[in-house]
């Protein structure tokens, strides 16, 4: 056991730093809380629970509540960017009952339905394709674009839970006391590209909370933060009660600045200044349009296929009265950028209707 005494304000004072408590944990003090004697640095020590079983976590997530993703299948998003999470690497060496692996992808998806631009693949899809270790994060990114190609996504996404806990700091004096409570999260994601399989780089995301409490003498002061530090593993994860916790505020703000990152990271076209952006020659379910380098397009790059309207004439005469308003009929992707007006563009959606000469679109 370690002493420190720093002498000041004519009296001794005592700190105690206790460490991080493993969410889920239930932290013993053994032989009894001795913060309170004056002079004396103190641990507390924690019982490990079990690390949550991985049989049949597919099924048992599906029947988890909580999360609700965002999913494919609207008007807009053919012209959105649409991720799979899979999920994520735990290195904050969590032991909880908490899956964690799942439930962080799962609040990231729900936390980017702010973002018009995004879609997500409910992670469940993902879940029933996975095997032993794969569960707990241990994806190699060949495996995860795979399954991207698979569930057709424009981009797989990579996790690592850097850190999750909470901690205590407590400090003691003859006539007072402090006591510092702090929520703590970092996740790390790494993207890549399904139609390349090139890496998109990579984003992080850090939350932190914490309450400062003063005067232990007072148990009222302090007593609201120790419950959570002690039973946080007994809170349903994604719960009212778990967001009110600091680690949940702290988990939040993780996933809000995730979601801003990524928002960052994949951006949409730019505006073209080709004068008529078009198709010039179309082979069956790929085509070729005259915008490239110069315009600064990428591969995965989305955009809108225009018509030029449709014919109108009087019904009574046929004399031609001019044209209806163009129509967004269909979708490219940029699969390769060859030239500085030349690209290679799959056609995702209205290939039937598509035809040469018809405008594209950045949107």
């Amino acid at each position: 056991m370690w002493k420190w005494c720093v002498w000041g304000l004519g009296f001794p004072l005592l700190l105690s730093w206790t460490g991080c408590a493993q969410l889920g944990e239930t932290p013993i003090i053994m032989g009894g809380d001795e913060i309170f004697k004056t002079g004396e640095l103190t641990g507390d020590t924690t019982a490990v629970a079990p690390a949550a079983g991985q049989k049949d976590l597919a099924e048992a997530n599906k029947k988890r509540g909580g999360v609700v993703t965002q999913t494919v299948g609207d008007s807009t998003a053919p012209l959105s960017q649409t991720l799979l999470f899979v999920p994520f690497k735990d290195l904050s060496k969590y032991k909880g009952p908490w899956d964690i692996y799942s439930q962080i992808p799962r609040g990231l998806s729900d936390t980017l339905q702010s973002y018009d631009f995004f879609r997500t693949i409910p992670i469940d899809s993902v879940l029933a394709r996975l095997k032993g270790r794969e569960f707990n994060g241990r994806i190699a990114p060949e495996k995860a674009l795979f399954w991207g190609r698979e569930l057709n996504a424009d981009y797989v996404v990579l996790g690592e839970i850097e850190d999750l806990s909470m901690k205590r700091f407590r400090a003691t004096v003859p006539i007072g006391g402090y006591r510092s409570y702090q929520g703590i999260a970092s996740v790390t994601l790494k993207l890549f590209k399904v139609i390349d399989g090139r890496s998109h780089g990579e984003v992080r995301g850090d939350g932190e909370t914490d309450e400062k409490k003063y005067g232990v003498t007072n148990p009222a002061a302090f007593v609201k933060f120790e419950k959570e530090y002690l039973l946080l593993g007994e809170l349903e994860w994604g719960s009212d009660e778990f967001h009110q916790t600091l680690l949940g505020q702290a988990t939040g703000l993780c996933l809000q600045n995730l979601a801003a990152e990524l928002a960052n990271l994949i951006r949409p076209p730019p505006k073209l200044t080709v004068s008529e952006p078009k198709i010039i020659d179309i082979d069956g379910a790929r085509a070729y349009i005259n915008i490239g380098l110069a315009e600064g397009i990428q591969n995965g790059d989305k955009f809108g296929v225009w018509d030029e309207g449709r014919e109108l004439t009087d019904p009574e005469t046929g004399v031609f009265l001019g044209r209806a308003l163009s129509r967004r009929i269909g979708v490219l992707q940029v699969e390769q950028v060859l030239g500085d007006r030349l690209s290679l563009v799959k056609i995702i959606s209205g290939q039937e209707n598509i035809q040469k000469g018809y405008l594209v679109r950045a949107e």
